[in-house]
């Protein structure tokens, strides 16, 4: 399948490409954020927001120079499942944060092909030194997915979120870039593999 011509980044299920407001408009991206059980485990949810605010959101995040925005689109449907990010991108001291909203159903490895991505950009093209961030700790699962493209638990911040009467600890993960380029070294320049089968081979493992 050919690329478009938003295409930002191409994964093996997946692609990241630049947003546009058709992507908003004609999905259910702001939806998603008003969605009591896409956001059960980060800060959305709160406030009701509207297409509109959405698309205004977008547009901000797209003219800053510390944030990369970009539209997760499944291969075989042509959908938008998603968005992810880097955030708070530090050029001087070479770091920044990662998210990752999954909104549709998407494929078995969407999520770690699009850090994966992300993080071969970073340390690639914008020469950082450390992708750092942090989940609820009912995401663990994730961020056990995350290790079979490097990322490492950091530490565990009790008390974090309150939500639904209940306290929940925010698990903090993280990666350096020498520890990228090893296991990207041993994998023939693939941090993703070079073929699907094997990325959900090692997924798998990372889950049992």
């Amino acid at each position: 399948m050919n690329s478009t011509n938003n295409t930002f980044l191409r994964g093996h299920s997946i692609e990241l490409r630049v947003p546009s407001v058709d992507d908003i408009k004609n999905s259910n991206w702001h939806s998603w954020y008003n969605d009591q059980e896409i956001t059960r485990f980060n800060s959305h949810g709160i406030y009701p927001i509207s297409t509109t605010q959405e698309i205004g959101f977008i547009e901000n995040a797209m003219s800053r120079k510390d944030t990369i925005l970009c539209s997760i689109y499944d291969l075989k449907t042509e959908k938008i499942i998603g968005n992810a990010a880097l955030q708070n991108i530090d050029l001087i001291n070479r770091h920044c944060n990662i998210s990752l909203t999954i909104g549709e159903a998407a494929p078995f490895t969407a999520a770690v092909e699009t850090y994966g991505l992300l993080c071969h950009h970073a340390f690639m093209r914008l020469n950082l030194e450390g992708i750092h961030d942090a989940t609820h700790e009912k995401l663990r699962k994730l961020v056990n997915m995350l290790s079979v493209i490097g990322f490492k638990e950091e530490g565990v911040i009790e008390k974090y979120f309150y939500r639904d009467s209940c306290w929940y600890s925010k698990i903090m993960f993280g990666m350096l870039r020498t520890d990228f380029i090893e296991l990207s070294s041993q994998r023939g320049g693939h941090i993703i593999f070079d073929n699907i089968k094997e990325l959900k081979r090692a997924i798998i493992d990372s889950v049992k």
